[in-house]
C-alpha cells in the first residue's frame, strides 16, 4: 500500500467518523450510555478470560490517591510497573515510570485507545497532561506486549490505557477543593448535561491546582490549569459516537538531580538554591531559574459502526499540539560574532555548519558578573487516525480482527541564549535580545502500522488462541541547518512481527495463560531532536523487543490469586552520547547539556521476572498485595571486545544490572470499613536495593564500578467519608497522608544523565560529580472534598 493510499484512506476514515461512530475498547460499557465511572469486579481487575497478563484498575482505586493527584501514580498497585514523582502528588521532569525493566519511552501509552505519543518531560508527550483524574473511570494495563492492535511506536514491553469518564445520564454538577501540605491548593468544576436529546449528553471539567515544591518554597511551583470536554451519541442499533477535547496549561519549576553524596550530606535538599545571590556560580542553580511552560491541545473522535450483529468497524481520529518551552540558567554569556545569532558562514567537506566565532564572556564568581538564560522552545503537532474491522464468530471459533494505524506529526526544538538584564539583582532576561542560537532542530515521523489477528476458540470456550501479527513502515524526515547541512529522510520497514497468546480455564476458578511477541519502535524522535550529529540511514539500528511470558489465575468470588512470570529481551537500544568523547570537556556544560551529541545504539538488555498478587475482601476488610522479581541486566559482550568498549562509552558496563530496576519490590493494601460512609486504607510500598549508576572514566571509558542505592519502605494512610450516610447531599470528605513516617530515600535515577562518564573521578578515587538522583518526597498531607449535585 502507498503512502498516498494510506493517507487517502486516513481522510476517508476520517470523514466517515463524522457521522457514524465510538470507541471499541469501551463500547460494552457505552452501549448502555452510562457513566464509565465503574467499580471493577475481581476477575475484570485481574484479566480473568485474557490470553496475556492484565490488570485493571477502577475509578474506587484511582479516588484513593489526593482528588487531583498525578493519574500515574495509581499504578504504583500493579505488579511490574514502578512510578515516581518528584511531588507526592505529582512532577515533570521527575517522572520516572518503568514496566518489566523498560522505561516510559518503551512502554504504549493511550488514552481511550488514542496514542499520547512518547513521554519524554522535554518536548514529549506525558499521558498526564491530557487528563483529569477525576474524570477517569478506568486503567486497562497489560504488562506483556501480547495484545495486538496497540497504536503506539513504544509499546516494547506492554501498554496503559487510561479510560474516560462517560457522561452522566441526569444533569447535575461536581465541585472538588483541596489544601495540603506546601501550600497545594485545588479547585475544579464539571457540569454534565444530562441527556439533552435521545442519547446525546456530555460534560465539561475546569480545574485550577497549584503548590510549592517543597524542595524550594521560595522560588519554586507549579501551576496548572485544564478544562476537559467530552459528547457521547449512542445511536438505537449500536453504533455511537464520543468525542473529546482536553486543554492543559502549565508552568512549574520542578527537581534538581544530585550526587548520592550530596543526597547522604542533606537528604532533604536538592541542591536547588531558594535564594538568588547575584553571583552566577552560585545562581547557576537557583530553583527559580529551573522549568519550564507548556500548552497541549488534544482532541480525539472514538467510534463504533456497528455493520451487522456480528460485524463493528471502529475509527478514531485524533489531533494533538504542544506549545512550550525549557528554561536553564547560564553562569556565562554567549554572543556570536556578526549579529545574527543564526548565522552560518557555509558548511565544511563532511557537511558541518560553519559559523562565526562564539564569544563567552565569564565571571561566575563576581557579583552581577555576566548570565546568560538558556531558553529551549519546543513545538509539536501530531495527527492520526486508528481503524478497525472486528467479526465476532465470524465462522464457528473465529473471531477475526484487522487493522491499521497511521499517524503523521512534526516536531521542533530550538535552543536560544538570552542575556540576563541584571544578574546581580534578578533573573529576568531580554527576550529581545538574542545572542546566538546554538540550534534549530526539526522532525517528521509517519507512521504505518497494520495488524491481523484471529481468536480461536476449542474445547467449549475453555481454550483461546490469539494469533496475529503486525507491520510497521515509518518514515523520518529530520534537519538542523545550525549544525549540519544534510536533510535526512529515509524510512524503516519491520519484518512482519508474530505475536501469540493463548489461555486455558481448569475449572470456573483457575486459568493458565501465556504468550510470545516480538515488537518493533523502529529511532525515537530524540534521536533527531535530541542530537548535534546527523544520522546516516546505517547508523542506528531500530529498537526492538522479544517478549514472553506465563501465568496462572484463580478467581473465585471475592478472592482472587494470579502468579506469572516474563523475559523480556531489549536489542539496539538508542541513548544519546557526546560526539567527541575524547575531547576535553567542561564538566558543568556536560551537566547543563551544552555539549555536541549524536545518537547511537546502546546494545541491549534482559529483564526475567516473577509477579505475585493476591486479593481477597473478607466484608468489611479487604487486602491486597502485590510482589515482583525483576532481573533485568545490560548485555555481556567479551572483556576488551569492541562491543564492550562500545557500551562503555555511553556509560554502561556490560553484564551489570540496568539502573534504577529493584530485584524485589512490594505493595499491600488494607481497607476497613467500620460503619457505612466511613473507609478507611493503609499501603506500604517497599522498594528494594538497585543500582543507581554505572561508573566509567571520562576519555578512555575505563570501567570503573557500580553505585547501588539501599531500599527503601513508604507507608500511607486514607480516610474517605460520605456524608450521604447521614442522610446528608452527595458530599465526600478525605484525608491522605503520604510517607507517613517521613522517610528519607532516593526516588529515581534521572535518564538525563544516564549515559555521561563520571568526570570527578579525575578528582581522586571514590568522588562523584555526576547529578543522577531524585529525592524522595516527605512526609505529605491532603485534605479534600468533593460534592455532588
Amino acid at each position: 500500500m502507498t503512502k498516498r493510499m494510506v493517507r487517502s484512506l486516513s481522510v476517508a476514515l476520517c470523514a466517515l467518523a463524522g457521522s457514524t461512530i465510538a470507541h471499541g475498547d469501551v463500547q460494552a460499557q457505552e452501549a448502555a450510555g452510562g457513566p464509565l465511572e465503574e467499580i471493577v469486579v475481581t476477575a475484570t481487575r485481574f484479566g480473568s478470560g485474557l490470553t496475556r497478563a492484565a490488570f485493571a484498575l477502577g475509578a474506587d482505586d484511582i479516588a484513593t490517591r489526593p482528588l487531583g493527584a498525578d493519574i500515574t501514580q495509581s499504578l504504583v498497585k500493579v505488579p511490574g510497573i514502578q512510578v515516581s514523582t518528584g511531588d507526592a502528588r505529582g512532577g515533570s521532569f521527575s517522572f520516572e515510570i518503568y514496566l518489566r525493566g523498560l522505561t516510559d519511552e518503551q512502554i504504549g501509552l493511550t488514552l481511550d485507545g488514542i496514542p499520547t505519543g512518547d513521554s519524554r518531560f522535554n518536548g514529549g508527550s506525558p499521558p498526564q497532561r491530557f487528563i483529569e483524574s477525576s474524570n477517569v473511570a478506568r486503567i486497562d494495563v497489560s504488562q506483556s506486549a501480547g495484545d495486538i492492535g496497540a497504536p503506539s511506536r513504544f509499546a516494547l514491553g506492554g501498554f496503559i490505557d487510561f479510560i474516560t469518564d462517560n457522561p452522566r445520564r441526569e444533569a447535575g454538577a461536581t465541585v472538588e477543593a483541596g489544601l495540603g501540605s506546601f501550600d497545594f491548593r485545588r479547585i475544579y468544576g464539571r457540569v454534565d448535561t444530562g441527556e439533552v436529546a435521545p442519547g446525546l449528553s456530555a460534560y465539561l471539567s475546569v480545574s485550577d491546582q497549584r503548590n510549592d515544591i517543597w524542595a524550594g518554597r521560595n522560588s519554586r511551583g507549579s501551576e496548572r490549569q485544564h478544562v476537559e470536554f467530552k459528547a457521547v451519541k449512542q445511536f438505537e442499533q449500536g453504533s455511537s459516537i464520543s468525542a473529546r477535547v482536553s486543554y492543559n496549561d502549565q508552568t512549574d519549576n520542578d527537581f534538581n538531580i544530585v550526587t548520592r553524596t550530596e543526597y547522604l550530606a542533606d537528604r532533604r535538599n536538592d541542591r536547588a538554591s531558594d535564594a538568588l545571590t547575584g553571583i552566577p556560580a552560585r545562581d547557576v542553580d537557583f530553583g527559580g531559574a529551573l522549568g519550564g511552560t507548556r500548552e497541549d491541545w488534544l482532541a480525539y473522535v472514538n467510534a463504533r459502526l456497528v455493520l451487522t450483529d456480528s460485524l463493528t468497524l471502529s475509527i478514531n481520529p485524533y489531533y494533538q499540539t504542544l506549545d512550550g518551552e525549557s528554561f536553564r540558567y547560564q553562569d556565562r554569556s554567549r554572543i556570536l560574532a556578526g549579529g545574527d545569532p543564526r548565522a552560518v558562514t557555509g558548511y565544511n567537506a563532511n557537511g558541518g555548519a560553519v559559523r562565526p566565532a562564539l564569544t563567552t564572556l565569564r565571571d561566575s564568581n563576581a557579583v552581577g558578573g555576566p548570565a546568560d538564560m538558556r531558553v529551549t522552545p519546543r513545538d509539536r503537532e501530531r495527527y492520526g487516525v486508528t481503524s478497525e474491522l472486528k467479526a465476532r464468530d465470524l465462522f464457528p471459533g473465529h473471531s477475526p480482527r484487522i487493522g491499521l494505524w497511521w499517524e503523521g506529526g512534526d516536531s521542533s526544538e530550538t535552543r536560544n541564549f538570552h542575556p540576563i538584564t541584571n544578574p546581580a539583582g534578578s533573573i529576568d532576561y531580554d527576550r529581545a535580545r538574542l545572542n546566538y542560537v546554538e540550534y534549530d532542530r526539526y522532525a517528521s515521523v509517519e507512521t504505518l502500522m497494520l495488524y491481523v489477528q484471529d481468536q480461536m476458540r476449542f474445547l467449549d470456550d475453555r481454550l483461546k488462541l490469539d494469533v496475529g501479527f503486525t507491520y510497521y513502515d515509518i518514515t523520518y524526515d529530520a534537519r538542523s541547518p545550525l549544525e549540519y547541512q544534510a536533510r535526512l529522510k529515509f524510512s524503516q520497514d519491520s519484518d512482519i512481527n508474530p505475536k501469540f497468546g493463548a489461555s486455558y480455564r481448569l475449572d470456573d476458578a483457575v486459568e493458565l495463560f501465556g504468550g510470545y511477541a516480538q515488537n518493533f519502535a523502529g529511532i525515537p524522535e530524540d534521536a533527531f531532536l535530541g542530537s548535534t550529529a546527523a544520522i546516516n540511514p546505517g547508523d542506528l539500528s531500530p529498537v526492538e523487543t522479544e517478549n514472553l511470558d506465563i501465568g496462572l489465575r484463580y478467581v473465585q468470588g471475592d478472592s482472587a490469586f494470579s502468579i506469572q512470570a516474563y523475559q523480556v529481551k531489549l536489542k539496539n537500544n538508542i541513548g544519546i552520547v557526546p560526539r567527541d568523547p575524547g575531547v576535553p570537556l567542561d564538566v558543568d556544560e556536560v551537566i547543563r547539556g551544552n555539549v555536541a551529541t549524536r545518537a547511537a545504539n546502546t546494545a541491549g538488555q534482559k529483564t526475567q521476572g516473577v509477579e505475585v498478587t493476591g486479593y481477597h475482601d473478607f466484608g468489611d476488610v479487604d487486602l491486597y498485595a502485590s510482589y515482583s522479581y525483576q532481573r533485568a541486566r545490560h548485555d555481556d559482550p567479551a572483556a576488551g571486545s569492541a562491543e564492550r568498549r562500545a557500551l562503555a562509552s555511553l556509560a554502561i558496563i556490560g553484564g551489570a544490572a540496568v539502573r534504577d530496576i529493584p530485584r524485589h519490590s512490594l505493595f499491600a493494601q488494607a481497607g476497613w470499613t467500620p460503619l457505612d460512609g466511613l473507609r478507611l486504607e493503609a499501603n506500604g510500598r517497599y522498594v528494594g536495593r538497585r543500582l543507581g549508576g554505572h561508573i566509567v572514566w571520562p576519555g578512555t571509558f575505563q570501567e570503573a564500578g557500580v553505585e547501588y542505592l539501599g531500599g527503601y519502605a513508604l507507608f500511607g494512610v486514607t480516610a474517605q467519608y460520605e456524608l450521604e450516610a447521614l442522610g446528608l447531599p452527595d458530599v465526600r470528605l478525605q484525608f491522605n497522608a503520604d510517607n507517613l513516617f517521613d522517610r528519607h530515600y532516593i526516588a529515581s535515577v534521572s535518564g538525563a544523565t544516564a549515559t555521561q562518564p563520571e568526570y570527578g573521578l579525575s578528582s581522586g578515587p571514590g568522588i562523584r560529580t555526576l547529578d543522577r538522583y531524585f529525592i524522595g518526597a516527605p512526609r505529605t498531607l491532603t485534605f479534600s472534598i468533593r460534592a455532588q449535585f
